[in-house]
């Protein structure tokens, strides 16, 4: 993929997010509209339906034209997104100083957390900046897990029955290798908190 200022101005309006999945054993960053990592994309869409808000034409062409064909993501198609969304996925060389880890953002940030003290708010936006470059959702396909950071939606509302989904941070089930925010031995992850 190729990152530039289009792709961190989107990220940082909420117009597209990053999720990190689990496929077959194999880990996958990808950057995408949020949308696009609904399971069941379906279960909005009959919504819509029963509430009146599309017609049932709408309806049929939504669920056919949605995420390149796929309604509901599943291990089986979850290949042909990949495919689909080539251009959205993310390389190791893509991670690196993607965050533009800051040094004196991380020791104001601790000290904060030490003393209450706040953050300038030049500071506070470059704090925020990084913040909008962390994932905002887990699917892991081999153990059924759906988790995100996305607080202002649901999501696990769209995720399957049998799988574990929650609104929750899930940054311990990623590989300490894929912990792209984790530079020079300091976790900007902690910036989600300010």
């Amino acid at each position: 993929m190729k990152v530039n200022q289009t792709v961190f101005d989107d990220l940082w309006n909420g117009e597209r997010s990053i999720c990190f999945f689990v496929h077959s054993g194999r880990c996958y960053w990808v950057i995408d509209e949020k949308y696009n990592f609904s399971l069941d994309a379906e279960k909005d869409y009959r919504a819509y339906l029963e509430d009146g808000d599309i017609t049932q034409e709408q309806y049929e062409q939504s669920c056919k034209s949605f995420r390149g064909g796929i309604l509901k993501m599943t291990s089986e198609n979850f290949p042909q997104y990949l495919d689909d969304s080539s251009e959205k996925i993310l390389t190791s060389s893509d991670l690196k100083n993607f965050i533009e880890a800051d040094y004196e953002v991380f020791e104001k940030a601790e000290h904060y957390f030490l003393t209450g003290e706040g953050l300038s708010p030049a500071l506070f936006k470059k704090a925020n900046i990084i913040h909008s470059r962390f994932p905002k959702f887990y699917i892991n396909f081999d153990r059924k897990i759906f988790m995100h950071m996305d607080d202002v939606r649901a999501h696990e509302n769209l995720a399957y029955s049998d799988w574990i989904a929650e609104c929750f941070d899930f940054s311990f089930l990623i590989p300490a290798r894929e912990r792209y925010w984790i530079v020079a031995g300091n976790d900007y992850w902690k910036l989600r908190f300010i």
